[in-house]
Order: C-alpha cells, then structure tokens, then sequence
C-alpha cells in the first residue's frame, strides 16, 4: 500500500513495521543512524510539540495507526 506524508513523498509498505523502517530509512538522510524505538520516539516528541497530538510509541501498529489517525500521513485509497 502506498502511504502520502503530509510533509510530501510518500512510501510503500504492508505491514507496520515497514512502515515504520521506510520512515526511518527516510529520515536517515539528516538523522544518525538509530534503532526503530529511537526514531519513534524523536517522532513522538517532534509531532507532540508540532500538534500536540499524543501518538503511543508501544508498539509500531499503535504508532502507524496514530499517525494515520493525526494525518501525520494517509494512506492511498483503492
């Protein structure tokens, strides 16, 4: 499935671990290298101070599913 970010581009993945590993991979291009926990929890903490909008960092399905739901990105429709 193909997913839209609001900051432009866009990925492809199927479950949401690859999400997750498409986004980070993304971000490699100004951020070190870092484990998935860490780069979800940068997320967390730069959407928080962006939205305010609280996304869980628990598991990468809670964090894929808050994303979508704080359009932080969307996914395409069939």
């Amino acid at each position: 499935m193909k997913y839209y970010l609001l900051g432009g581009g866009h990925i492809e993945a199927t479950t949401p671990l690859e999400i997750v590993e498409a986004l980070r991979q993304e971000a490699m291009a100004w951020v070190p290298s870092v484990s998935i926990e860490d780069y979800m929890e940068g997320v967390q903490q730069r959407w928080k101070l962006q939205t305010g909008a609280d996304v869980r960092i628990d598991s990468v399905e809670n964090f894929v599913a808050d994303l979508l739901a704080t359009d932080f990105m969307e996914a395409e429709q069939p």
